[in-house]
């Protein structure tokens, strides 16, 4: 058995879903991919000329031969009902700082399973050392779609996870996934900020996944505010609108820990935790907001309240015009003209 086909064993055996290996040099074609991203946007290399060194991780590790790259389905989880129009799924069920989880296990036997190999590795948990997409995309693992997303025939449900290998060898597979159906267009329609304009094309500094998490000491215009609706972290508006992931969630498992988080994951408890709650139970989680910014959530909160229109949130409205940062105290009162001024039109005689 080559040393290929015995970690490919162990990545079965282990419930991960797909392995692959690529040599480190397939990974140099990215570079055009992402030039050509950054051709189509404005401010294209000012958002994503931080992912140059993606094309070939050898820059920062001179050692690295090949990359490994998996890809584990996590589209077998409940997601509580209250939660989905405000949080990207991925966000709720991340393994990468849940130990808990089976496939953050998996992950770990898998790499202490490559050392016994004699491997040297490298890895990142949160960010990635390469563009994990593209490689999972060499290593035949599934496909790319027209939405950005990694796709293989269970839909684009899938974590990946890589590591770079100071061993040249090469595991590419042959997918068997269909191709985006012919002239759709279901992702492209769905975006709420139009971040996602034209096929394989996406405007970061518009993306209400990164609009969502952003650290920048700022408030949004009233358009950006209405088009985020009311998404709190995260975004899945192209993903759920995918006509490729129809049927591919699986509704049946518990996430560890996900449960007792999710009554605090509501935009009227948000607005009601002090900082250092949220510190404390979502900053480790949620990493993407910075412990500077954690602001945010309550930003994030009070623009869903609004475009949800509830009157119920006005007391949690009201108090958060006593709160210790400056933005939310303005952005709540903001909230609350809106909110009359939604009220006194729908009451309006026609």
């Amino acid at each position: 058995m080559t040393v290929e086909e015995r970690i490919l064993q162990k990545a079965r055996e282990l419930g991960i879903g797909k392995c692959g290996i690529i040599k480190a040099q397939a990974m140099l074609d990215y570079g055009a991919r992402l030039q050509e991203r950054m051709d189509r946007i404005p401010q294209g290399p000012a958002l994503y000329g931080r992912f140059r060194g993606f094309a070939d991780p050898r820059e920062a590790f001179p050692w690295a031969k090949s990359i490994i790259i998996s890809a584990c389905f996590y589209g077998h989880y409940h997601i509580p009902q209250a939660l989905l129009p405000h949080y990207g799924k991925y966000y709720l069920v991340d393994m990468r700082l849940n130990p808990a989880s089976a496939e953050a296990q998996a992950l770990r036997a898998f790499e202490a399973y490559l050392h016994e190999l004699g491997l040297r590795t490298a890895t990142e948990e949160k960010y990635g050392l390469t563009a994990l997409r593209w490689a999972a995309f060499k290593a035949g693992l599934g496909c790319i779609r027209q939405n950005n997303f990694f796709y293989t025939e269970e839909g684009s449900w899938f974590a990946l996870n890589a590591w770079l290998i100071d061993r040249e060898l090469e595991l590419i597979h042959s997918p068997q996934v269909p191709a985006c159906p012919p002239a759709c267009t279901c992702c492209i329609r769905s975006c709420p900020t139009a971040s996602l304009s034209a096929p394989y094309t996406m405007n970061m500094a518009t993306c209400v996944s990164r609009l969502s998490t952003a650290n920048e000491v700022c408030s949004y215009s009233d358009e950006i505010n209405r088009m985020m609706g009311r998404w709190i972290y995260g975004c899945d508006a192209c993903q759920n609108s995918c006509p490729m992931n129809k049927g591919t969630w699986k509704d049946r498992d518990r996430f560890p820990g996900l449960e007792d988080l999710a009554s605090w994951l509501l935009p009227e408890q948000l607005l009601s935790l002090d900082y250092e709650d949220i510190r404390k139970r979502l900053s480790e989680k949620f990493f993407y907001i910075q412990e500077g910014s954690l602001w945010r959530w309550k930003l994030n909160a009070i623009n869903a309240l609004v475009n949800d229109f509830q009157e119920a949130a006005v007391p949690a409205l009201l108090k958060a015009q006593e709160d210790s940062c400056e933005l939310v105290r303005e952005k709540a009162l903001w909230a609350l003209h809106r909110i009359g001024s939604l009220r006194r039109s729908s009451t309006r005689p026609t």
